[in-house]
């Protein structure tokens, strides 16, 4: 059993959806059988699964504590940092109100108290993340970053048969805070940055291609739309991509992964973990 409380900033939210966000490594089956016995209580209620919460509540979610959270998994610890091989699905910290009961901050934290994290991967994107252990750490390691002093390279699959069997892609990336994504232009625009993706195929099958990614820089999204901007839009991507791909695919989110980051003598690994979809 777990005693939850909602953070002051949530809005009335439907009590599944708000379980779904709170812990997002909770399997929707057991969502919805937990609502369906009525093994949640709100402010010492049981409650149906019509319930609505807000911030101030405090929940009593009767399930193991191993469908709500878990330890990370690390790829590698010093005295300065911490790496970790990130799950799809889960973010890496609370969101605009709050919400966010297990996210990877929030699991890096139970092993070390004082991480903070040094970059960011998209909820659904998946590998490997960095956090330091100290202020000092992350100073220094968000220097790093800022330079673009290290290689970040993923692995996705998309749709479509790239045209060439690698490509050097330049553009500028406005961002739309309101709408929750980003615009790609061809041209120099006021509050655009500059953005460049590298990408080579590894494999070409079924209309689809997996391509490995160099992020030469590291902008919100950029990945997904620049590439969906060229044509070649991530299979299982709703926002930026190709719905109806998606769907005869049965692709829920983007097959994109964080597979290796190598910084100064150090070089950190994750094995992509989406779907094969023959490529």
């Amino acid at each position: 059993m777990r005693i939850h409380d909602v953070p002051p900033g949530v809005t009335p939210t439907p009590i599944a959806q708000y379980l779904a966000r709170a812990f997002p490594a909770m399997p929707k089956w057991l969502v919805r059988e937990t609502l369906k016995k009525k093994d949640v209580r709100v402010n010492g209620v049981k409650t149906s699964a019509d319930a609505v919460v807000r911030g101030g509540d405090q929940l009593a979610i009767y399930v193991e504590d191993r469908f709500l959270t878990a330890l990370p998994d690390v790829i590698y610890e010093d005295e300065a940092l911490i790496v970790v091989d990130k799950p799809a699905g889960l973010p890496v910290d609370s969101d605009g109100q709050g919400l966010g009961a297990d996210t990877m901050l929030t699991r890096l934290r139970a092993v070390c108290p004082d991480a903070r994290l040094c970059h960011r991967l998209d909820t659904y994107t998946g590998g490997v993340l960095i956090a330091a252990k100290n202020a000092d750490a992350e100073a220094k390691m968000r220097a790093v970053f800022e330079a673009h002093a290290l290689t970040k390279l993923y692995q996705c699959v998309v749709v479509g048969d790239p045209p060439s069997d690698s490509a050097r892609l330049t553009a500028w990336l406005e961002k739309d805070a309101a709408a929750s994504r980003v615009r790609i232009i061809d041209h120099p625009a006021q509050h655009a940055l500059s953005i460049e993706t590298r990408y080579r195929v590894l494999v070409r099958a079924n209309g689809l291609a997996r391509l490995e990614v160099n992020l030469i820089t590291g902008r919100t999204h950029q990945i997904r739309a620049h590439l969906s901007h060229v044509g070649l839009p991530l299979l299982g991507d709703d926002k930026y991509g190709e719905r109806a791909a998606n769907r005869r695919w049965k692709a829920t989110q983007p097959a994109l992964w964080c597979t290796r980051v190598s910084v100064e003598d150090h070089t950190f690994e994750s094995l992509p973990r989406f779907g094969h979809y023959g490529v």
